[in-house]
This record gives C-alpha cells, sequence and structure tokens, in this order.
C-alpha cells in the first residue's frame, strides 16, 4: 500500500471513462492486476497531461486520490494506474489551468 497521490481525472461528459460510470465523492477498488495503459484506475499528476486523452472542450475533470498498487508511465507521461481511487471533487477548465500553474511552480517548472 502506498500513501494517497492527488492526481487528476478526465471523464466523456456523463462521467464515464472507457463504459465505467463513476460518481463524484465515491470511491472505487480494483483487485487484480494493475499495468498503466492496460489496466487500473487511470489519472494523471499534472493536469495539462490529461488533456491528452480527454479534449477540454468536450470533456468534464476531477481532482482524484489514487492509492493501494500504483504502475506509472515511463516515458516522461505524468498517467498513474491504482487499484483504488476516490472522486474528490469535479474541477472546472479553469481550476484546472490553475492547477496546472501551481503544479509547476511548486517543481520549479519542471513538468
Amino acid at each position: 500500500m502506498t500513501d494517497p497521490i492527488k492526481s487528476y481525472k478526465g471523464f466523456n461528459k456523463d462521467i464515464t471513462c472507457r463504459d465505467f460510470q463513476y460518481e463524484v465523492g465515491k470511491s472505487y477498488s480494483l483487485h487484480g492486476v494493475v499495468k498503466v495503459c492496460e489496466s487500473g484506475f487511470h489519472a494523471c499528476e499534472h493536469p495539462l497531461d490529461v488533456f491528452k486523452y480527454y479534449p477540454p472542450s468536450t470533456s468534464r475533470f476531477a481532482e482524484v486520490l489514487q492509492s493501494g498498487a500504483l504502475s506509472r508511465e515511463e516515458d516522461g507521461d505524468s498517467k498513474v494506474a491504482s487499484s483504488d481511487i476516490t472522486i474528490v471533487a469535479e474541477i472546472s477548465l479553469h481550476e484546472m489551468i490553475d492547477r496546472a500553474v501551481k503544479v509547476a511552480l511548486d517543481r520549479g517548472g519542471k513538468k
């Protein structure tokens, strides 16, 4: 088990992702193998990385907490797959951009 990490997740307009229905305020668990790009609950630690998977103009976004088994992207993307996820709060596009700026400043300009 790991300490929860704060990440950002994109959804379709109906708050689904890959035909799985999510709900703000709920937690979800997966029993089995967690592998980034293959299985598990996916989100990105850097808010702007979410836009690679969910277009800003047609998507909804949330702050999430990921924990349990984790698998990370190795190509510089901040995508993380986890066995446990909590959908903390829905956030606007404006908030996603604000948080991206904060993450960049906190990391000294490094993504």
